[in-house]
């Protein structure tokens, strides 16, 4: 009885599989949707990670308590950091990195991962990573990130946004408040379609 608990509560092969299937799909949605929506340059600096936290959640949620054990948060957060290295800089590896790391914290205990609450307190973390990053670059980074070769037009427009307090508290509040909307959907559905046929375990769930 232990030794079946203990392999169940194990981060298998499949548990990683499942993860990086998510995750290369949620890339792809992610790569599709800011092309889609790149041609607004006020969306993409202000908003990209608010429309990405709402449309993600499901993706994120379904693979978290699919798994159901500690990993999904990090590990999904690591694919941007190695994802945003290549693409903006080895200098932006640290940013995701330290917000996965805070997020799959923000899971400590047990069973968290079908609990409703604490995975959409993950995905929060992890989508104020993704919407603070250009941020980062103005704020920690400049000097490393002027060394990338970007436009003075570029880190002008960053700088206008990124620096003026209006903008960051309503990227941060409309990413947060998306953010729950999605996961409260995705907590629909998943009852509704995937824990009533025992795909997904019972957890703990909004109360709407």
């Amino acid at each position: 009885m232990g030794n079946e608990k203990l392999a169940r509560n194990k981060f298998s092969v499949k548990d990683a599989a499942t993860i990086g299937v998510f995750c290369a799909v949620m890339f792809v949605v992610f790569m599709v949707y800011s092309t889609l929506t790149g041609f607004s340059l006020f969306y993409s600096m202000i908003f990209n990670a608010a429309g990405a936290a709402l449309i993600l959640a499901p993706f994120y949620v379904y693979m978290s308590m699919k798994v159901g054990k500690h990993g999904p948060a990090l590990i999904y957060n690591i694919m941007w950091a190695i994802i945003a290295g290549l693409m903006m800089g080895p200098f932006m590896v640290p940013w995701f990195l330290g917000g996965g790391i805070i997020a799959e914290l923000s899971m400590c205990g047990k069973d968290t991962y079908h609990d409703i609450k604490r995975v959409s307190i993950s995905w929060i973390i992890t989508a104020l990573v993704r919407a603070a990053h250009g941020m980062s670059e103005i704020w920690f980074f400049k000097d490393a990130f002027l060394a990338t070769g970007v436009s003075e037009e570029q880190v002008q427009i960053q700088t206008q946004y990124y620096t003026d307090p209006k903008y960051v508290i309503l990227s941060l509040v409309v990413t947060v408040i998306l953010g729950i909307v999605g996961c409260m959907i995705s907590n629909k559905l998943i009852v509704k379609h995937f824990r009533k046929s025992g795909v997904i375990k019972q957890g703990y769930e909004y109360k709407i």
